[in-house]
């Protein structure tokens, strides 16, 4: 299954149409025996997504049920020093501990422009030793932009990458970038796949700050109620229907949100002259513009 568990919501009150605030324990629990039962095998977290982490451990049988990806702390300094690299090793070890699993399944990079500070070589060698060790099964890194993702090839040797990925954001797919990460067997995550919510937000209930992207939510939500679909299920299918992408990052806040996820995931939509609806405005595109 494509469809993979984003975490931040368990850990922080995150996201643009969230009205329900972070996620209680009991109610993770619930998301998470749902998720295993309907097949879904990935989780996405990360140290920095507040408690996410230890409420996922005390899930009795995370480790059995899923893959877990988690990412490295990122370095405020402009080089990169001992005393960041044992920051990373301590954070990834106390990852670990608080998710009881001896090994994760991937570490990303959370930061991609780490590694290309000076010295940033010094954090891939590390995640390699720790890869060399046994601790984790693959080495990634999060990106925002089409240059990160060039840097990236050119210096490092990359398992994962995970990468924002909508109907409103195609630049990817349309530079080939998808398609050059596939030949190098490269495993695709893709993130923003509803734009953190931006596709459900009712228009009048937005910042001026979007009103660029008013009329392409309007069509969208045209075409969704011409075909009787639903709008989770026009962007999830767009997605879902790109091969390059191996697995769709997606955070819920209630069972039911995940029961909609998945339901919308069964479905087989096709949805036509999809390009006609992509994006070019960068402060759009990337919700770190967002007001």
């Amino acid at each position: 299954m494509k469809l993979a568990l984003g975490t931040v919501q368990f850990g922080l009150n995150y996201g643009i149409s969230n009205t329900q605030g972070q996620t209680q324990p009991k109610e993770v629990h619930r998301i998470l025996k749902l998720a295993h039962k309907s097949g879904i095998s990935l989780l996405d977290t990360s140290s920095s997504y507040g408690n996410a982490e230890s409420i996922l451990g005390s899930y009795e049988h995370l480790s059995d049920q899923f893959n877990i990806i988690t990412k490295t702390v990122a370095v405020n300094d402009l080089t990169i020093e001992q005393k960041h690299i044992e920051t990373i090793r301590i954070t990834l070890k106390n990852s670990r501990d608080q998710l009881k699993t001896s090994q994760l399944s991937g570490v990303l990079v959370h930061q991609c422009d780490d590694l290309f500070k000076h010295r940033g070589e010094l954090i891939y060698q590390t995640l390699a030793e720790q890869k060399s060790a046994g601790h984790i099964k693959s080495i990634g890194a999060s990106v925002y932009h089409q240059q990160q993702i060039d840097d990236l090839l050119a210096h490092f040797d990359i398992d994962i990458i995970q990468l924002p990925f909508n109907i409103f954001d195609q630049r990817l797919l349309n530079s080939g970038t998808l398609d050059n990460l596939k030949q190098r067997n490269i495993e695709i995550h893709a993130r923003s796949v509803f734009l953190q919510g931006l596709f459900f937000a009712e228009q009048s209930q937005l910042n001026n700050f979007f009103s660029p992207a008013f009329k392409q939510l309007n069509n969208l939500k045209a075409y969704a109620k011409k075909n009787d679909i639903s709008l989770i299920e026009l962007t999830l299918n767009f997605v879902k229907n790109i091969p390059q992408i191996d697995k769709m990052i997606c955070g819920v806040n209630t069972c039911k949100q995940l029961e909609q996820l998945l339901s919308a995931n069964d479905k087989d939509i096709t949805i036509e002259h999809a390009e006609q609806y992509a994006l070019s405005d960068e402060n759009i595109l990337s919700p770190t513009n967002w007001p």
